[in-house]
């Protein structure tokens, strides 16, 4: 495996972890403002109680972790290897 493979290898690992942040950042906002618009309406009750559940409002958060956990791997791996291979 040449050098270039590791660098690409951690820098796909930082991307997706970028990438992650990014996501669950996202989610905070767009929770927030989901839920300030819902407290200028007249029914409070969504509001207050968050029922029914929204499951596309946890989207961003899923797909957030998910981008971090593989960030995480992919930039261990690229690490180790880079490591291994050139130290």
């Amino acid at each position: 495996m040449t050098l270039a493979a590791c660098q690409a290898i951690l820098a796909m690992g930082i991307f997706f972890i970028a990438l992650g942040v990014t996501f669950l950042l996202w989610n905070r906002k767009e929770l927030k403002t989901y839920y300030n618009s819902k407290s200028a309406q007249r029914d409070l009750k969504e509001f207050l109680t968050h029922e029914p559940e929204r499951t596309w409002l946890n989207a961003w958060q899923i797909g957030g972790r998910v981008a971090l956990l593989l960030g995480i791997l992919l930039a261990l791996a690229g690490g180790v290897l880079w490591l291994v291979l050139y130290s």
